[in-house]
């Protein structure tokens, strides 16, 4: 049986406290709230199914950082780095530029309206919401998890195709409009390329220095 390994698993639990953290100081700065949405938003039903994928992204966040941690410890790095910089920076503008959405009224008739009615009372009111962290932190998964080369592709697409669906189920679930989701994809895929470009950079600089 393999050990289990304890660093990623309290390095993630630290980036989520961070995280929270500061979303809990951004809610602070609660001013006039923007509610945005576009003609997509209204074409989207809510449905509650989609808050089975939707949930899925609070175990996803331990499981990729793990495996990066023990196929790529440079990768895991990097994952941090993009981790803290997309939260930082979402948070700024969230205290710039806080918005909201609409809701609908879950009545509780099993699991999942139970469930869907915990997260809509812990957050409320719905604030803060563009970009959404949970597509930026999902877009990270993928763009991390096909970086690494000794996982096999079944993970890669099984990771994939979930945090897609995450993505798509912030929509149906309410808990986003569209462009939140576009927006925090874009967060997470820019801040990816900026950390590689400056690793890499690093690197050769280190490789001429030991020549």
């Amino acid at each position: 049986m393999k050990k289990i390994e304890i660093k990623p698993i309290i390095t993630t639990i630290i980036l989520i406290a961070f995280q929270s953290a500061l979303y809990l100081i951004s809610r602070l700065f609660e001013s006039n709230l923007h509610l945005i949405g576009n003609t997509i938003d209204t074409k989207i039903p809510f449905n509650i199914w989609f808050m089975i994928p939707y949930c899925l992204w609070y175990i996803l966040i331990f499981i990729v950082p793990y495996y990066l941690y023990k196929k790529d410890k440079d990768s895991f790095i990097r994952y941090i780095y993009c981790y803290l910089i997309c939260s930082i920076i979402a948070n700024i503008i969230f205290v710039i530029y806080p918005t909201t959405v609409n809701r609908p009224d879950v009545i509780v008739k099993g699991p999942l309206s139970f469930i869907t009615n915990f997260i809509f009372t812990f957050d409320n009111p719905p604030m803060n919401c563009f970009p959404s962290l949970h597509c930026a932190m999902s877009m990270l998964f993928i763009l991390f998890i096909f970086e690494i080369k000794n996982i096999k592709p079944i993970i890669k697409i099984s990771i994939t195709l979930i945090s897609i669906l995450i993505m798509i189920a912030t929509l149906y679930t309410k808990q986003h409009v569209f462009i939140d989701l576009v927006s925090g994809d874009a967060l997470a895929i820019i801040v990816y390329f900026i950390i590689k470009k400056i690793t890499h950079e690093n690197i050769k600089f280190k490789k001429m220095l030991e020549k």
